[in-house]
Parts: structure tokens; sequence; C-alpha cells
């Protein structure tokens, strides 16, 4: 399976599950994405590539009951495909209405791929 977020401006939506240490926190609707801009490029190395993939990031969005109990830490999340994630919770955005559902919107970062 290849992995369709490999360039700028590539983007991941679907609905999965939230885990911590292997237990279920909440099911989520997600939205990941490589930004097609970027301010700043370091290159210490001297070769020229990029490594787009550490620029993984976006939004979880949870029912307010599953949204009360989380905090900004380290979980996995679960893609519609069955592969997982690392993801850090970085913070809580705001409430939206999703699908016609009220939903909170967490803003996260990939930190690895599963």
């Amino acid at each position: 399976m290849s992995n369709p977020l490999e360039k700028p401006g590539d983007i991941l939506e679907g609905s999965g599950v939230l885990l911590q240490h292997g237990r279920l926190i909440a099911s989520v609707d997600y939205h990941l994405a490589i930004p097609t801009q970027m301010h700043f490029w370091v290159n210490p190395t001297g070769g020229f590539g990029a490594d787009y993939a550490e620029h993984v990031a976006g939004f979880i969005l949870l029912s307010p009951g599953d949204a009360a109990s989380i905090e900004p830490a380290a979980y996995t999340l679960e893609l519609a495909d069955k592969r997982k994630l690392g993801v850090r919770i970085e913070r809580r955005y705001k409430q939206i209405k999703f699908k016609g559902e009220p939903r909170v919107s967490f803003w996260i970062k990939v930190t690895s791929a599963g």
C-alpha cells in the first residue's frame, strides 16, 4: 500500500479511532496534510532532499463527551485502513458542527508512522 502523504499538498481524511497504550480512547474523524508552503528550509547535511513526513499535521474531531477527557499527550491514531500513526495532541482548537453533529477539534502532529 502506498503512502498517501508523500509530497506537499497531500491530504488524508477519514474516520478512525484514538488509542493510548493500546486502549480505545475515542472514535474520531481526521484530516491530515503536508503543508503546501514552508517558510524555512534547513539543510544541515548539505544533501538536497526533503522528508515531508516530519511535517504531517492536522485535526481530529471528537464528540464533546469524549473530548472532555483528552489531554495534550502522545496517542496512536488508527486510520480507516487500519494503519497506525503515532500522534501528539498539541491543543484543543474549537467546537464545530460536522455532518450536523457537535464536535470538538484538536490540533495534532504525526510523530511516527506505524
